[in-house]
């Protein structure tokens, strides 16, 4: 179970901006990905490619995470429905916050969470409502993004809300909320994000980053999450190199020919 892994070691996965084809899970599942992180607060993905994906990726041990646009029940309720293991809220930046996460994401008695079997119980014979919610509450990772002063501001009362599972910074974001975009003060980024780190120490709540690997290295003592990897990213790089291959064999050619 991945949120098992996440708590007892790290789960590493790809942040996902573009690509919606459901091949991706058997790529994540060969590359040794625990997951793919689906963008819904940026990225143009809907309820109906999170609901195909992730009836793929539970069936072979791949997780789906997914950024909600909002903090509403309407996303994070249906987001879950839709069979995503994992539902993560961008700038959480207060206790009533992260109550409101945990309620719509967790069933009673941990949360008010609406009940309805579907892609989130992969479709099972109706029944068996109180086993599946204590399953599902086993389950689900609930997540909140603190990516802003005030969410640093009021980090432990967002830390110490039971059901939340997990703390993601968005190093971007806050930069740019710190008034430090572009990475122009690391030392502040990085004071800022061990307050995140060390609040989720003490509450025994996993850590994640968003970021580059250079970034992560810094606070690999205690980090559950790691997501460095995104889909653009990832073919960019790729089409560079065969840019620069194409490149190097076609001027051998043309050395070779005169």
């Amino acid at each position: 179970m991945i949120k098992e892994k996440m708590n007892n070691n790290y789960i590493k996965g790809c942040f996902m901006k573009i690509v919606d084809s459901t091949a991706m899970v058997f790529l994540a599942k060969n590359a040794n990905f625990d997951f793919l992180f689906y963008d819904m607060e940026h990225a143009m993905f809907n309820l109906q490619t999170i609901h195909n994906c992730a009836l793929l990726a539970k069936s072979n041990n791949i997780g789906i995470f997914v950024r909600a646009p909002e903090c509403s029940k309407g996303y994070v309720s249906r987001i879950l429905d839709a069979g995503a293991n994992a539902i993560m809220v961008p700038m959480v930046e207060s206790r009533e916050q992260a109550i409101k996460l945990r309620d719509w994401s967790k069933y009673p008695p941990l949360g008010n969470r609406g009940y309805a079997g579907g892609a989130n119980t992969m479709y099972a014979p109706s029944g068996n409502h109180e086993s599946n919610m204590l399953n599902l509450n086993k389950e689900t990772i609930t997540i909140a993004q603190i990516e802003t002063v005030q969410g640093i501001t009021h980090v432990e009362e967002i830390v110490s809300v039971d059901g939340i599972d997990a703390i993601i910074v968005g190093p971007a974001d806050l930069s740019i909320s710190l008034g430090i975009p572009d990475g122009k003060d690391t030392i502040e980024l990085y004071k800022n994000i061990k307050i995140v780190q060390d609040c989720c120490r003490k509450y025994h709540k996993a850590f994640g980053i968003i970021g580059k690997l250079e970034l992560m290295e810094q606070f690999k003592d205690y980090l559950q999450i790691a997501i460095s990897a995104i889909d653009t990213n990832c073919i960019l790089e790729s089409l560079n190199r065969y840019n620069k291959e194409y490149d190097r064999l076609l001027k051998k050619e043309i050395h070779d020919g005169k």
